[in-house]
């Protein structure tokens, strides 16, 4: 099960034409620094038009989660619905993470959070679900080299916590949202995608990106999810 779910990640990647891997803590870390906004944008999905995620592939784990374009009065943005459902959204893109400094930002606001009947947890396969994750992929030539960074809006568990996933040491999960949304607010994030590789993994980023992706799931806990993406936006940080 477990060789199953590292194989299914890779096909998140443009590099890997059959590799799969499956997507699936605790050390501290702190949040990247506001400046991160001014950076050289090389890839921008504002989610304003009603075919915006026609360019966007979908991997399906169990079930459809519903991703549908919303606009509310000022805002257009992706809407995830998961219902005891587990499918990804990934964009294949080439950017340089070996000799360059990569950036992504985002916005992201969770209405519902999985139900869970045990303490949740990053370290164990048990209830492995989360309203939002997003994910950044650095694929290898050998697909089990391939590394991961996702990072992770919980509820409970406390931002900062990294660790690695039950599925594989090359899967690194950050929690850099956490608690519920009570007053359904809108997030922004900005990660130093150089700084937060080199924090998980202990070194310098080996491998180029090579795919970005978002998902919501609730195929463990067999409930139900609600979460709202907009603007990611990829780049690389303003060297001085």
């Amino acid at each position: 099960m477990k060789k199953k779910r590292f194989h299914l990640i890779i096909l998140f990647s443009f590099a890997i034409l059959a590799g799969l891997l499956y997507i699936r803590y605790g050390a501290f870390f702190k949040p990247a620094p506001k400046e991160l906004q001014k950076a050289e944008i090389v890839k921008d999905f504002p989610f304003s038009e009603e075919n915006a995620l026609k360019e966007w592939e979908e991997k399906i784990f169990k079930g459809k989660v519903v991703y549908r374009i919303e606009k509310g009065q000022s805002l257009s943005y992706v809407r995830a619905t998961s219902d005891k459902t587990a499918s990804a959204l990934y964009y294949r893109l080439k950017l340089d993470a070996k000799k360059k400094n990569p950036v992504i930002s985002w916005k992201w606001n969770v209405n519902k959070f999985p139900e869970k009947k045990i303490k949740e947890s990053l370290e164990t396969e048990n209830e492995d679900d989360f309203a939002a994750r997003v994910y950044v992929i650095f694929p290898a030539m050998f697909f089990t080299n391939s590394k991961v960074l996702e990072y992770i809006w919980s509820e409970t568990l406390p931002e900062g916590m990294i660790g690695t996933s039950p599925y594989s040491k090359n899967i690194k999960l950050i929690v850099i949202r956490s608690g519920p949304n009570k007053e359904k607010k809108w997030f922004q994030e900005d990660r130093d995608i150089a700084a937060d590789y080199m924090k998980a993994f202990g070194k310098a980023c080996e491998y180029d990106i090579g795919a970005v992706a978002f998902m919501t799931n609730t195929e463990h806990t067999g409930t139900s999810a609600d979460a709202m993406y907009d603007e990611i936006k990829l780049g690389y940080k303003e060297v001085k």
